[in-house]
């Protein structure tokens, strides 16, 4: 999984991740943003599924959702639990739904938060 950190054209922080993880990117970018208290918290809750403090975590977005559990990080956006998932998509509507799911091991999602709280921090 290639990623890049970069600034929009207003120097707005923007995540980009490769094919199959650009979910995350947009997570990263429009439901985290820049606030420092929720990467910390999120780095946390992390350390204490490691621990087996916990089972599982899910954090509710705008349009995505972070679910977080002892071995990776998900990242679905609210459209994909319509009520119509029962229904088989379209063969030409599979690659879509890659972008709006992605996931990763939770040691690849602590270097991407750590990496995005360093980067966000800075002006």
């Amino acid at each position: 999984m290639d990623y890049d950190f970069t600034h929009d054209i207003y120097g707005a922080f923007r995540a980009e991740f490769s094919m199959g993880h650009e979910a995350l990117g947009y997570w990263l970018t429009y439901e985290l943003r820049s606030r420092q208290t929720v990467i910390s918290e999120l780095l946390t809750i992390i350390s204490e599924l490691q621990n087996r403090q916990r089972m599982d975590y899910l954090m509710e977005g705008s349009e995505y959702n972070l679910l977080l559990s002892r071995d990776e990080a998900v990242v679905r956006a609210h459209a994909l639990d319509s009520e119509f998932e029962e229904e088989q998509p379209d063969d030409n509507l599979v690659f879509y739904d890659q972008e709006s799911t992605a996931s990763c091991g939770l040691d690849d999602f602590i270097e991407i938060l750590e990496g995005w709280q360093q980067f966000t921090s800075t002006l």
